[in-house]
């Protein structure tokens, strides 16, 4: 009996600690799942807020696109899939358009900036010849992936108000922005809203 006067206590307090020890356990995961949830929301709310600074415009929900699949200049077929897991800049462009030839000297630095950190840029000519753009990038060299869609169809889906237009696309393949018009791609303000996208974990 003796021993049982012991033991009812000592279980009674091992079951309460217990049972403290899981509560505040809970609260500490409820408090680290509101955080990491609050600082997702901050670092989503600093991407969008730095693409819109430099005139893109952030779509309400992340956009999946339809197939896009062209011929690059060496006649291989591209397709935006073999970028998954990196952002893209996905740019539609022709030679005779002025704001289109004049962003792409640095559209060609920017890409060489980004193209280690999981960014890339896939820029497609629309209504246009192979042999005219092939002239074209012979005589300005650019080292990104260059797209032929010949026939124009893309580019009246995805460019039908005017070129440049150029969108962003996730490591999922989904547009999230877009904008239109050229413009100075190491402009300060540009490269820093893309270094917080690429830092905000933004799937």
């Amino acid at each position: 009996m003796k021993h049982m006067k012991h033991i009812k206590p000592i279980g009674h307090i091992i079951f309460t600690t217990l049972f403290l020890f899981v509560s505040v356990t809970d609260m500490v995961l409820f408090a680290a799942e509101g955080a990491k949830s609050a600082a997702t929301a901050n670092n989503t709310q600093a991407w969008k807020k730095a693409l819109q600074d430099v005139g893109f415009t952030v779509f309400p929900e992340a956009q999946a696109l339809p197939v896009i699949r062209v011929p690059g200049l060496d006649g291989k077929q591209i397709d935006i899939k073999d970028f998954a897991g990196a952002f893209v800049i996905l740019n539609f462009w022709a030679t005779w358009c002025p704001p289109c030839k004049a962003e792409m000297p640095s559209m060609e630095t920017f890409y060489k900036t980004f193209k280690d950190k999981q960014l890339t840029i896939f820029a497609i000519s629309t209504g246009e010849k192979p042999d005219t753009v092939q002239s074209f990038i012979k005589a300005n060299p650019h080292s990104f992936p260059i797209g032929l869609d010949s026939s124009g169809q893309l580019g009246a889906i995805f460019a039908g108000r005017g070129i440049p237009t150029t969108y962003i696309v996730n490591p999922e393949g989904k547009a999230i922005a877009g904008t239109i018009g050229g413009r100075d791609w190491m402009d300060k303000k540009t490269v820093e809203a893309f270094t917080i996208l690429l830092s905000s974990g933004k799937k």
